[in-house]
């Protein structure tokens, strides 16, 4: 048969289903916890109200009509990162919520932070890492290293320990990033929250002449301006809210953390 005709039957290969990035997110947690060098966990039971505050704000996102694999993912146990330096938080697949003081401190707003977290929250939902790493690898192969759950297996000539590596410092390109500002926009639609929360961070990160060191989790591509302005537009279509939350409590709980 020629190429060109035997080329037109190929089809996209479903993505593997999403029970499977639980088990994928589940490896990657166990990874993080055995580097507690690169990513200090701050112990719950030492910072109790800390973690409270923070799982209500992501427990309100999640509480939004929008989000469709709340039943399955882990939304439900948000882990904080105690490094000051860091202005980031991520999401690995299965809906392990990760954030890093530094981004907690950072933040004027309790929405701001709220529109970052729905914008990781996003890329777990919509499956971004998954998708990512079966066209990379291949759907099979995927799923034969997530069903092994070795860390000497080697995918492609790739440590295990090097993937869940790339999980957590995953670079997403425009249209994905694109994708999660809008659904962070929606999710928090529904939310006590300003839906243009996530452009508060970029607004902010502007304003202090630091955008040029805005994380890769938010960066790839659009720069901060056109990311505002992108989210500006999604506002006005879906005539949310940017109505700043009243939240009383925000200071407070960012002394809650280690100097």
């Amino acid at each position: 048969m020629p190429i060109a005709i035997y080329l037109g039957f190929i089809r996209e290969v479903p993505l593997f289903e999403a029970e499977y990035d639980i088990q994928l997110g589940e490896q990657t947690v166990q990874s993080i916890a055995q580097s507690p060098e690169e990513y200090p966990i701050l112990p719950k039971s030492e910072y109790p109200e800390a973690y409270n505050y923070l799982q209500n704000l992501v427990n309100d996102i999640v509480d939004s009509p929008h989000i469709k694999h709340k039943d399955i993912f882990k939304y439900d146990d948000v882990k904080i990162i105690q490094n000051d330096s860091v202005l980031n938080a991520f999401c690995v697949p299965g809906g392990y919520i990760y954030v890093y003081s530094g981004i907690i401190k950072y933040l004027e707003h309790e929405d701001h932070l709220a529109g970052v977290i729905g914008h990781e929250i996003a890329h777990a939902e919509l499956r971004h890492s998954s998708m990512k790493l079966q066209k990379e690898y291949g759907k099979s192969a995927v799923v034969d290293f997530i069903i092994l759950a070795n860390p000497a297996t080697t995918l492609g000539g790739i440590v295990a320990a090097d993937i869940f590596r790339d999980l957590v410092n995953l670079k997403y390109g425009r249209e994905q990033e694109a994708q999660a500002d809008e659904w962070s926009v929606k999710y928090l639609s529904d939310s006590k929250y300003s839906c243009d929360g996530v452009a508060g961070f970029f607004a902010q990160m502007i304003e202090e002449g630091n955008d040029v060191n805005i994380p890769e989790f938010l960066s790839d591509h659009p720069g901060s301006q056109n990311r505002v302005d992108d989210v500006a537009k999604m506002v006005k279509e879906l005539g949310c809210s940017t109505t700043l939350s009243d939240v009383s409590s925000w200071k407070a709980f960012q002394e809650m953390f280690p100097k």
